[in-house]
């Protein structure tokens, strides 16, 4: 059982890492190099055919975006291909492994006919390596990484490693029984002696297989190791929905987190083997979804398709209209009013195991007062958010759009708030978890989980738990925690660590492993410091140059390098603490910008301090420390450095965070400069009414009412007047409105003038400044 547990936390801690998104990439990189073109809808079932276990679409679908974004994949038409240059990638990758596999077999081959001095077929030696190979995978498949011990030259086992090893080595010789059991003494001395023979090759091989077995792990427990551990351990909720995610549920609204929502229930329904989550919504939700019945009174049924269309492709619609109006264009008889499917919506819910949560009571308990303090606290929340924004929007010369809630509103979700928390009752003696708090809620309102978050405590408590979630946030962490789906977990192992471009660990490895156990050797454990050496490919590649050189000082290269990041980071801090005095000096500066500021040199002056002490602890060791011999042959490793990499995750997910919140709030104010050009743009529009309405008035005029004071008179012999010259004005004058009317049309409906306008808006220097600095972060 310590064995299993140890496998499920390996397996959870993997998932959760980018270990998991790396392998379902190369996962889909290599479908698509086998396969050329694939339909957009069928690469679940082509990944499924080629790897015996199905991916979950909610996760394929962002890493299919990732990699057109990054241009490794084109997507025309809904038809998938690998660009060109990853497949000339792949195409060399399988070149060189397979010249490492004939190098393998040769130095196999050797060792027997030289070392061993056996004089075997050639039959014989291709039957013994494919048996050793089958021992490999089985190995990695019974016991996980933990099979290289055996396997790797200088890895001692502990006592009693070895006979748990001793069942997959009996298979493998009962197999070579049934063939020639003459071979069986031949094939124990090659396992005895693999650290003798091993070349180069034959090291990453094995290195290769373990990373490859972590990379599976992180797909998903074993089904049959799941059914038997998880069993309800690890999720055990109570889920409540906001009125809002039951507007995605009843198909009531468009809104981007519509499909995460419609997963996440699926999900909860279809696994409750291992996720043990009730689902409810409380019954002021059901008043607020009863309420709004009203709002949907305008929308009819009975418009034609050609008047839904224009209404459509005005963009004026709400959500609710929006999803409408779609589905009655797409299926008019299977669509149903919104007021009758919120009549029937308790029914529909109850049907997918939703049930309503009776909190009148409890909401009585926890009294009118506090409600009405806390909603208080949630609208003045709400005003300083308004108030940074306003004054942002005042120094950029921008347009403010306050945020709004309406009084029901801020009731419903502060009440929903607190009915949640009063629900939290540790009994005595738990441990504070997510099972043991066991209340949560998902919700579509940014603003709700942005207020509850701010409302998180740091103390020991119920409190120390955030309530809301999106859809989308506990789907991706909900996947993660469920068994890989196949019906043959060896099979698709085995297919997995077999394939070439099965997600491993590039060559770069090795090195960052020494690197890294060098730092954590001379007390130097600072991820931040460790991230910066490792992550920079230039330092990696002279050090993987220099190594091999016999003369080569690891000491002294290390310590140049921190030299050179120092100085760095000094020159960082320094640029910080400008920045930070010229914004405490400019009054025009929102608090926002200063706090980003203050935090940096914080962190700076961190790194920096770090630094310092790594400098002063190398420079004591530097000169005492012995040259190391290098083995050209074989690999060192150091395999107790996975704490290290964890570490120097966090750090580089720290980092990319921080940069992608900078980098968002500069594109939000360049997309809020864009729009107030393009507002005030189609404002402009409106002036020609000075001469728009005098014109319409004299058109008309002229065509309906031709007297003394508005026709033409035409001086001839009789004294007449002649109407037509009228006419033909009046007709000129209505067609010259037209230009208004295709100027309003250009303006407002045109997408592609509105998107040329916006584009060519004139950005201010100082955002494009910060915007290439961050680029180049």
């Amino acid at each position: 059982m310590q064995s299993n547990h140890l496998k499920v936390l390996s397996a959870l801690s993997l998932a959760a890492s980018d270990t998991r998104e790396d392998t379902l990439i190369s996962i889909i990189i290599r479908t698509l190099f086998i396969n050329s073109n694939i339909e957009k809808k069928e690469i679940i079932s082509k990944i499924k055919q080629e790897f015996d276990f199905e991916p979950y679409k909610d996760e394929i679908a962002p890493l299919l975006d990732k990699l057109k974004a990054e241009n490794r994949i084109v997507i025309s038409k809904n038809i998938i291909s690998l660009s060109d240059q990853d497949t000339e990638s792949v195409k060399k990758q399988e070149t060189s492994l397979n010249s490492d596999d004939k190098v393998r077999f040769h130095n196999f081959k050797t060792f027997i006919t030289d070392n061993l001095e056996k004089e075997l077929q050639i039959i014989k030696i291709k039957f013994l390596w494919n048996v050793f190979l089958e021992y490999l995978y089985d190995s990695f498949y019974e016991f996980g990484f933990d099979a290289i011990k055996t396997l790797h030259p200088h890895i001692k086992t502990k006592k009693g490693d070895d006979d748990k090893f001793e069942g997959v080595l009996q298979k493998a010789l009962n197999k070579i029984k049934i063939y020639d059991k003459s071979l069986s003494e031949v094939f124990k001395e090659l396992i005895h002696k693999f650290p003798d023979f091993a070349s180069e090759e034959d090291i990453e091989f094995i290195n290769s297989l373990a990373q490859k077995t972590l990379s599976f792990s992180s797909l998903g427990l074993e089904p049959g190791l799941a059914s038997r551990t998880i069993n309800h351990n690890i999720i055990d909720w109570v889920l409540y929905l906001d009125t809002n995610v039951l507007y995605s549920l009843l198909g009531l609204h468009s809104h981007p987190e519509n499909q995460a929502t419609i997963a996440l229930i699926k999900l909860i329904q279809t696994n409750q083997e291992y996720i043990n989550i009730k689902l409810r919504y409380s019954e002021l939700t059901q008043k607020e979804l009863g309420k709004k019945k009203v709002d949907f009174s305008l929308l009819d049924d009975k418009m034609t398709d050609s008047a839904i269309r224009a209404l459509l492709k005005s963009n004026k619609l709400d959500g609710f209209s929006t999803k409408f109006y779609e589905d009655l264009l797409n299926n008019r008889d299977q669509t149903i009013h919104p007021t009758k499917v919120i009549e029937l919506s308790q029914r529909t819910l109850k049907s997918d195991s939703i049930d309503i949560g009776r909190n009148k009571k409890r909401l009585e308990s926890i009294g009118e007062d506090y409600i009405e303090s806390q909603m208080n606290d949630y609208i003045n929340f709400i005003n300083n958010k308004n108030d940074i924004k306003r004054q942002f929007c005042k120094d950029k010369h921008i347009q403010f759009n306050p945020t709004y809630r309406s009084e029901n509103q801020v009731r419903h979700d502060i009440a929903l708030r607190e009915i949640i928390f009063s629900s939290r009752k540790l009994k005595e003696g738990d441990d504070l978890s997510l099972n043991n708090i066991k209340f949560f809620a998902v919700t579509l309102d940014s603003l709700l989980i942005s207020y509850d978050k701010s409302k998180v405590s740091n103390y020991n408590n119920e409190k120390s738990f955030p309530i809301f979630f999106k859809p989308s946030f506990l789907l991706n962490k909900l996947i993660k925690i469920l068994p890989i789906k196949t019906t043959d977990y060896k099979k698709a192992f085995i297919k997995a660590i077999t394939t070439k471009g099965f997600y491993r660990n590039n060559g770069k490895t090795e090195d960052i492993l020494k690197i890294v156990n060098y730092l954590k050797s001379k007390g130097i454990d600072n991820e931040q410091v460790i991230f910066d050496l490792i992550s920079e490919d230039i330092f990696l590649e002279k050090y993987k140059e220099l190594s091999h050189n016999n003369d080569f000082n690891e000491g002294e290269f290390i310590d140049s390098k921190l030299n050179i990041e120092f100085k760095k980071r000094e020159e960082e801090l320094e640029a910080a603490k400008l920045d930070l005095q010229s914004s405490k000096n400019n009054i025009s500066e929102i608090e926002i910008d200063k706090k980003e500021l203050s935090a940096k040199k914080d962190e700076l002056e961190l790194v920096v301090d770090q630094y310092s002490k790594a400098l002063k602890h190398v420079n004591r060791k530097v000169k005492a420390l012995e040259k190391p011999r290098i083995n050209t042959r074989q690999i060192d490793l150091n395999f107790e450095a996975g704490e290290e990499r964890e570490k120097t995750k966090k750090a580089e997910e720290k980092a990319m965070k921080l940069k992608k919140s900078l980098k968002n709030n500069i594109l939000t104010q360049i997309e809020d400069i864009r729009d107030q050009n393009l507002s005030g743009w189609q404002r402009k529009v409106w002036w020609n009414l000075f001469w728009v309405i005098p014109l319409i008035i004299i058109s008309i005029l002229l065509l309906l009412f031709p007297n003394e004071f508005t026709c033409i008179k035409n001086i001839n012999k009789t004294g007449e007047t002649n109407e037509t010259l009228s006419l033909i004005l009046g007709i000129i004058g209505i067609v010259i409105n037209f230009f208004f009317l295709a100027l309003i049309r250009m303006r407002y409906f045109d997408e592609r003038n509105k998107k040329a306008r916006k584009e060519n808006t004139k950005i201010p220097a100082n955002l494009l400044e910060k915007l290439e600095e961050l680029g180049q972060l």
